[in-house]
C-alpha cells in the first residue's frame, strides 16, 4: 500500500487545491492520501467526497501548530480522523486569527519597503483561512525579487532572524492533545527530529498522549529515525510517514509520494478507520 499521510493544500500553505492534489496522487499511483492542512479542517468534506469520486482512499486529518512551553520549541501534532469538526475548527480559528494578524503586520512592512499594495498579499492568501509564509513571498516572487517562495530571500526579509519577524503565540501542545481526546481523533507527533522534540515525543508516548510517531519524513535524519524507532517499539506506537507536500512553497521541494508511510503503519492507522457522522469523522476505538 502506497500512502502519503502528510500533505497540504491551498487552504493553508500548499500550492494545489484539494481536488488537484488528489488527482495528482491518483496519477502517480498512491493508494492512500491524508489531507493534513495547517490549523484548518475546512477541506476535509471535499477531500472525502472527491476521493470517493475518483477512487482515492482519503484519510481525513489536520496538522496542529503548537508549542511546548516548557522548552519554548514548536511542536506539530497530526490528528487523523478528527471527530467533531466544529470543535476542532473553533479551537483552530484562534491560531488562524493570531497568524493572520501577525503576518499582516509583516506584509505591511514588506509593502512599504518594496512598493507593493498590501491587498496583493491578501490576494495571494485568498483561498486560505490565514496568511502563511508563501503568501508573503508570492507578490515579491511575481516581481522577480526571488526565484523561490521559501529560500534565502525569505529568510533575509521575513524569516525568524529578520527585523520584520514577529513571533506567533501558538496553543500549548497539551491543550491540542486535550481537544483531540475530547472531540475525537488519532494523535501523531509530526517530524519530531525537526524541532528537537524527541524527548517530548517519548514523554507523550509514555503518558499515552499519542498513538503514533512520524518516521518517514524528509526532515527526519537517520539518527532521528533510529531514536523514533526505539520510542515506537518501547511504547507500542505505530509509525507514519509522508512527504509533507506543499508544492513550491517550501525551502526543499520533495515530490508527492517521495516519502511514504511504512505498510505496518498504514495498517495500524486503518484500524481506526472512521465513518462520517453528523459533524465529523468518528474514529473507532482500538
Amino acid at each position: 500500500m502506497k500512502a502519503d499521510l502528510h500533505t497540504h493544500t491551498n487552504l493553508s500553505d500548499g500550492y494545489y487545491s484539494v481536488k488537484d492534489l488528489l488527482d495528482y496522487g491518483k496519477r502517480i499511483g498512491l493508494d492512500y492520501m491524508a489531507i493534513t492542512d495547517h490549523d484548518t479542517v475546512s477541506g476535509l468534506i471535499t477531500a472525502m467526497s472527491y476521493g470517493k469520486h475518483i477512487g482515492m482512499n482519503v484519510i481525513p486529518g489536520v496538522e496542529f501548530s503548537t508549542r511546548d512551553y516548557e522548552t519554548g520549541r514548536p511542536v506539530h501534532i497530526l490528528c487523523y480522523y478528527p471527530g467533531d469538526l466544529y470543535a476542532f475548527q473553533e479551537f483552530l480559528d484562534h491560531t488562524l486569527e493570531n497568524r493572520y494578524q501577525i503576518k499582516y503586520e509583516m506584509c505591511r512592512s514588506l509593502s512599504e519597503d518594496f512598493g507593493i499594495d498590501i491587498h496583493e498579499f491578501e490576494r495571494a492568501a485568498r483561498e486560505s483561512g490565514s496568511i502563511y509564509n508563501p503568501h508573503m513571498m508570492f507578490p515579491l516572487w511575481e516581481r522577480g525579487y526571488t526565484k523561490d517562495l521559501i529560500g534565502d530571500f525569505f529568510k533575509k526579509e521575513a524569516g525568524s532572524k529578520s527585523s520584520r519577524y514577529i513571533k506567533i503565540s501558538y496553543p500549548d501542545v497539551y491543550d491540542a492533545l486535550n481537544l483531540i481526546d475530547r472531540a475525537g481523533g488519532v494523535p501523531v507527533i509530526a517530524h519530531p527530529g525537526e524541532y528537537d522534540s524527541l524527548k517530548l515525543a517519548e514523554t507523550l508516548a509514555k503518558d499515552g498522549r499519542i498513538k503514533g510517531i512520524e518516521y518517514n519524513h524528509p526532515r527526519n535524519t537517520e539518527t532521528d529515525k533510529e531514536e523514533i524507532l526505539r520510542i515506537a517499539r518501547r511504547y507500542d506506537l505505530f509509525l507514519t510517514g509522508g512527504t509533507d507536500y506543499h508544492g513550491p512553497g517550501t525551502s526543499t521541494v520533495n515530490p508527492l509520494g517521495s516519502h511514504l508511510c511504512p505498510e505496518e503503519g498504514i495498517s495500524a492507522l486503518l484500524k481506526y478507520e472512521s465513518v462520517s457522522s453528523g459533524n465529523g469523522f468518528v474514529a473507532k476505538k482500538c
